[in-house]
């Protein structure tokens, strides 16, 4: 056995997915999968490519990027060996890469077909139990993260109103002349996910509340967030 083939099953060993799985089942995926190697800032996959492989990373480190409509690049994750990627969508009807996948350093993936997989899935109960809780994992950290990414935005809306209102009426203490209901049709979100955002930042002592009466405590705070890109 090759010395890379070697680090690439010691790498494997320490993935959540093979932890507890024999040996031997890991050097036949290494035997079975055909290496990619990439220097720095190489894109990888693209959003919307096919994903019909279990594609991991086993050396380096990479990001998963999305980029919206105008342009702007949200970082939605950051990769370090050894990891699968894309372990959610796999086995969508329709599986496509989610974002782009570009490397940070030079790095080493290992595409491995999807129907070998499910036959060693079929065989192996512990890695059949890895790979369900891997996915479920997975879909967990990627709902956190797009919730972070959208109380941001909001975050960000309510910090942009309360510099506007402190602007118009000349004081760090001001009155709102929305009702929270109202605000959260003109932010375009949820009442409930509005409040949030102000008893976080009540909570933090940016600010504090009296009905529609806002004290803020932390200006800097609030027109830093508010110019954030």
């Amino acid at each position: 056995m090759s010395s890379s083939n070697q680090r690439f099953i010691e790498a494997l060993q320490t993935c959540e997915i093979f932890k507890g799985v024999e040996k031997s089942c890991i050097e036949e995926v290494v035997r079975n999968a055909r290496v990619e190697r990439y220097d720095s800032k190489e894109l990888v996959r693209i959003r919307g490519d096919s994903c019909e492989e279990l594609l991991f990373l086993v050396e380096g480190e990479a990001f998963g990027l999305f980029t919206n409509p105008e342009g702007r690049v949200l970082q939605i994750d950051h990769m370090f060996a050894p990891k699968l990627l894309a372990a959610a969508v796999i086995f969508s009807t329709d599986a496509k890469y989610p974002v782009d996948v570009e490397t940070v350093k030079p790095s080493v993936f290992l595409s491995v077909e999807k129907d070998f997989f499910v036959s060693l899935l079929m065989k192996n109960e512990k890695l059949l139990r890895n790979y369900l809780q891997y996915v479920s994992d997975a879909f967990v950290f990627i709902t956190d993260r797009f919730y972070e990414i959208t109380m941001k935005n909001l975050v960000q809306k309510v910090c942009s109103y309360l510099v506007r209102l402190m602007d118009e009426q000349n004081s760090s203490t001001v009155t709102m002349y929305m009702s929270k209901e109202e605000l959260a049709r003109e932010f375009g979100a949820t009442r409930p996910a509005l409040s949030r955002v102000f008893i976080e930042l009540e909570r933090l002592g940016i600010i504090e509340m009296e009905g529609k009466r806002v004290a803020i405590r932390n200006e800097r705070y609030v027109r830093d967030y508010a110019e954030f890109d």
